[in-house]
């Protein structure tokens, strides 16, 4: 197994697919377990994880004889891959730790965007917030570590990452809508309500969007193909501020209904 060369700054990308880079080259992590062991301590960046709780993610409720041992060998082959000394990630009686800033990991990007986006929220300044919001939402690659293999991590810690996800979405949407921005919103609406067919959130804001770019007919066919969805999965109609929608455009009134009250995140 090759070591990667110390020299070169490490990064991580955990908003999608795991990924590390040493400097411009992708390092290989090789084995389920190291890359378990990698995720569970990106998602903690800048805390110790205690033994239990990593166990618990690399072996999913069947740990080994000798638990401790096996996640100590877990730690020094991750180490050997990357490269990364005891500086990066940490041990102690406690648990491990990863010590990581916001160039080094996506997540820790998004989150401070976040709270930046927090912040222009509290002094009033809408474009500030937008722009903010609009990084956050581009570090995402796709689902979170979908390709690392652990049920409890994937069932404890990755719903909180895609709900935050999703209100950045949201919230962003309701703001380029209220700047104006209708037409630079269209593609990735579009491609939220493809991914999220039955996210009417997203359909309201691409329906307002279509609408206010003078694509009338786009925006009715966006409500026909959301109720198709509707009915034959659920069986159920899309909800009143949609139907007002709807009907507003249908009746093409020169000032739709626009977006419910943006919601704050947890």
């Amino acid at each position: 197994m090759g070591v990667t060369d110390v020299t070169e700054p490490l990064s991580f990308q955990v908003l999608g697919p795991l990924a590390v880079h040493a400097g411009p080259r992708r390092v290989a992590i090789p084995g389920g377990r190291q890359r378990i062991l990698l995720a569970a301590l990106l998602v903690r960046f800048g805390e110790v994880v205690p033994v239990d709780e990593l166990v618990d993610r690399i072996w999913d409720g069947a740990p080994p004889m000798h638990p401790r041992r096996a996640l100590h060998v877990c730690l020094t082959r991750l180490r050997r891959a990357t490269g990364a000394g005891p500086e990066l990630l940490r041990t102690s009686d406690a648990g491990y730790g990863i010590e990581v800033d916001a160039q080094q990991l996506d997540l820790a990007r998004f989150a401070a965007l976040l709270a930046r986006a927090r912040r222009c929220a509290a002094r009033g300044d809408a474009p500030a917030e937008y722009r903010a919001l609009s990084e956050a939402v581009a570090l995402w690659r796709g689902r979170a570590l979908l390709d690392v293999p652990s049920d409890s991590l994937h069932r404890d810690v990755l719903p909180n990452l895609q709900e935050q996800w999703t209100w950045a979405c949201e919230r962003r949407g309701e703001l380029g809508l209220a700047l104006g921005a209708h037409a630079e919103l269209i593609a990735q609406l579009r491609r939220l309500t493809g991914e999220f067919p039955f996210h009417e959130r997203f359909w309201h804001q691409l329906m307002v969007a279509l609408y206010r770019c003078g694509r009338r007919v786009e925006a009715l066919l966006a409500f026909g193909e959301l109720s198709a969805h509707l009915r034959d999965e659920l069986g159920v109609d899309p909800g009143p501020q949609l139907r007002e929608l709807y009907l507003a455009i249908l009746r093409n009134e020169p000032a739709a209904p626009g977006i419910p009250a943006p919601r704050t995140a947890s």
